[in-house]
């Protein structure tokens, strides 16, 4: 009886093998599929280096997205590039050609926007110059607004998002501020004409930060007794970090944002708006 089973016992274990092998060939066409749609999910995060832009950058890959990391030095692109496996580009936003060439290079895959890059220069209007306030505008404004422009067809043909950063001071008003102040108030003015310009293609939001732990704020909170000083003005009295903006962040870029547009995000520990103090 055993010797009879023996064809049909092939027969069976053929068509399990078939079956077996279509059903790998297909989940490796559909992985494959898969990687070049996520390959064309391209978000470009101007100063993608730096402590915000790399958690958003880490939270878009982990999502799916393809984020692209820009920014002028080097070293600091292959070493976070590696970190996290993305693409890099190196660019000076204030060169405009190195925009352009950024967006040329990706240009009908670019979803989303995220512009990071930022400078603080704090001292009294009495001793300021005129180039103190062009320069902080030419670097904090101006290069969002040759970023979005040279990236405008892609971002409307993928209905895309953008996403700037400005300050708490802008509402605040803190003494010493009126260089940043000037241009990233421009940025949240930005943000809303922007909105209303590209609407219901582009969705364009802004974050404000409190203080944060980069580069850039290493010389106001290296002193630890400024540094505790400057926490205990917030009603939740810390340093912000770079993973406080990621996941709001990519939220803000990716696809699950399909109704919020034009809004100022304050990302401050409640110092924006909260008084705990008597």
């Amino acid at each position: 009886h055993c010797y009879l089973m023996f064809p049909y016992i092939m027969e069976v274990c053929i068509k399990q093998i078939q079956l077996l092998y279509y059903q790998y060939y297909y989940l490796l066409i559909l992985n494959l599929k898969l990687q070049e749609f996520n390959m064309k999910k391209k978000i470009l995060i101007f100063g993608g280096t730096g402590a915000i832009g790399f958690s958003i950058a880490k939270n878009l890959k982990s999502q799916g997205y393809n984020p692209i990391i820009i920014a002028r030095n080097e070293e600091d692109l292959i070493n976070k590039s590696k970190e996290i496996d993305c693409l890099y580009e190196i660019c000076d936003v204030l060169e405009t050609n190195q925009i352009e060439e950024i967006s040329k290079k990706h240009q009908e895959d670019v979803v989303g926007l995220a512009y990071c890059v930022g400078s603080i220069n704090l001292r009294p209007l009495k001793i300021t110059k005129d180039e103190d306030f062009l320069d902080s505008f030419k670097i904090n404004t101006l290069g969002a607004i040759n970023s979005i422009k040279m990236n405008l067809p892609s971002l409307t043909s993928n209905n895309g998002s953008i996403l700037l950063f400005s300050t708490i001071a802008v509402q605040q008003g803190f003494t010493n501020h009126s260089i940043v102040s000037s241009s990233k108030g421009a940025i949240e003015g930005l943000t809303l004409s922007l909105a209303a310009e590209f609407a219901p293609k582009i969705k364009v939001n802004c974050i404000a930060p409190s203080l944060t732990d980069s580069k850039m704020s290493q010389k106001m909170i290296s002193n630890e007794t400024i540094k505790k000083a400057i926490e205990n003005m917030h009603p939740i009295p810390k340093i912000g970090n770079g993973e406080d903006f990621g996941d709001l962040a990519s939220f803000l870029l990716g696809e699950k944002n399909n109704w919020i547009t034009g809004q100022i995000f304050h990302i401050d520990g409640g110092r924006s708006t909260l008084r705990i103090k008597a």
